[in-house]
């Protein structure tokens, strides 16, 4: 069974969106362990930036991905 050029298409679109939650999450992730390394026990700016990025990335996934994305997609 092949797809459709839509289905490919919201298939792309679904992946990259996806991508972009993982990538803003790795993005926290890496800050937090820099910043612990360096004993910042206070959420700095760029903490409440990135945490943001993972909020607003994960508001653009699919529905059916949120859950997942709670879960820790």
């Amino acid at each position: 069974m092949s797809l459709s050029q839509k289905q490919l298409d919201v298939y792309a679109d679904e992946n990259l969106r996806v991508a972009a939650y993982q990538r803003a999450k790795a993005a926290l992730a890496e800050n937090t362990a820099w910043e612990a390394a360096a004993g910042i026990t206070h959420e700095t700016r760029e903490y409440q930036r990135l945490n943001q990025a993972v909020i607003d990335a994960e508001q653009q996934l699919p529905k059916r991905f949120k859950k997942a994305a709670r879960k820790g997609l």
